[in-house]
């Protein structure tokens, strides 16, 4: 995870590669945290289209891991997206 390009995304990872089910609710919410703090501060900016456009992709990814979370069947690695590194 040294390859992040900017803090939430660190999170955002942790999330996505946590295996064990009861620790990802507070993975997943941890990534959401950072990611709403980080876009209060770019809405100041005039800068970070490339970063809204990670952000937007990490927010579905994420909305992705809760519908997981919500299904009885457990999480399936195999029907994750992939992490971008956009």
């Amino acid at each position: 995870m040294d390859n992040v390009q900017w803090k939430w995304e660190g999170l955002y990872q942790k999330a996505f590669l946590e295996t064990d089910a009861v620790n990802l609710p507070t993975r997943i919410n941890d990534a959401e945290r950072a990611i709403a703090a980080r876009t209060t501060e770019l809405r100041t900016s005039a800068d970070g289209e490339m970063e809204w456009r990670a952000i937007e992709d990490a927010i579905s990814g994420l909305s992705i891991l809760k519908r997981e979370v919500k299904t009885p069947i457990g999480i399936s690695a195999v029907a994750r997206l992939p992490i971008s590194n956009s």
